[in-house]
């Protein structure tokens, strides 16, 4: 299974929820969390934010291994 595949197998199973959040700035960022009441390995405070879905996907698939 690759990066990518674990990643999206996380997303899946509500290992990792994805949602907007607006700058001050006026951006729009994709912002990755742990689901309410994580209990799951890792940090269930954990946080990820991109400017856009290619770099979430680079940060997820980093955060689940082996990404360029």
């Amino acid at each position: 299974m690759s990066a990518l595949d674990r990643a999206l197998d996380s997303l899946i199973a509500g290992r990792w929820i994805l949602t907007t959040e607006d700058t001050d700035d006026g951006r729009t960022l994709i912002v990755a969390h742990r689901p309410i009441g994580w209990a799951g390995p890792g940090d269930p405070h954990e946080l990820l934010k991109a400017a856009d879905h290619r770099q979430m996907w680079r940060l997820l698939t980093r955060r689940h291994g082996e990404a360029p």
